[in-house]
């Protein structure tokens, strides 16, 4: 079992734009309001380490490792907790639509034994942190794209594109039978084994 937290925005911006703000990791306590800090190189497999803050709640640090990143497109990074019984997949997705405008997602994919013992309220504190997070890349990326000489056109509404999750998976299964747990009712509960593609 899993759940995804995701805000989606449109941006009247470029690609280019975009990925210049969001890929400097260590830019991100300057604007996202919800990283305190953030560093890292963006390489498949190096680790990526951030503090983050949701309402209240004390600062969290956490290191993720990087998972894929596709310049201009996406990057995505894993983070495993409690052991690995909850996971998180991490990422920022740009998606094309025009050469000046795009769809902006940034989530969070949680799976594991304990996934959903996460409580709403935290959920609901985390999606607000990726809406504010959006809204601020927006601004920046629409006021530094008229700064390059661009005409801002309306922005697209996200809600008129494909919500769906977008990030290609760099694992495939092997077809191998996965472990089987008492209490399952003979359901596997970690899925089939993963090779490389």
């Amino acid at each position: 079992m899993g759940f995804r937290i995701e805000n989606r925005v449109g941006v009247a911006a470029p690609p280019h734009v975009i990925w210049e703000l969001v890929s400097k990791l260590e830019g991100w306590p300057e604007w996202t309001e919800l990283y305190t800090e953030a560093g890292g190189k963006l390489t498949i497999g190096e680790k990526l380490h951030f503090t983050f803050k949701l309402g209240d709640r004390p600062p969290q640090s956490v290191e993720g490792t990087v998972y894929d990143w596709v310049p201009e497109a996406q990057m995505a990074w894993k983070v495993s907790l409690y052991g690995g019984l909850v996971r998180s997949l991490r990422y920022v997705e740009i998606e094309k639509l025009t050469e000046t405008s795009c769809i902006l997602a940034n989530g969070d994919y949680w799976t594991g034994l304990l996934a959903n013992r996460m409580p709403r309220p935290l959920r609901r504190l985390a999606q607000h942190g990726f809406e504010r997070m959006n809204q601020n890349a927006k601004r920046i990326c629409e006021e530094r794209f008229v700064a390059e000489g661009g005409v801002v056109a309306p922005a697209p509404s996200a809600d008129e594109y494909d919500s769906s999750f977008h990030i290609e998976p760099l694992m495939k299964p092997t077809g191998v039978a996965a472990v089987k747990y008492w209490g399952t009712q003979g359901r596997s509960t970690l899925g089939p084994k993963l090779k490389k593609s």
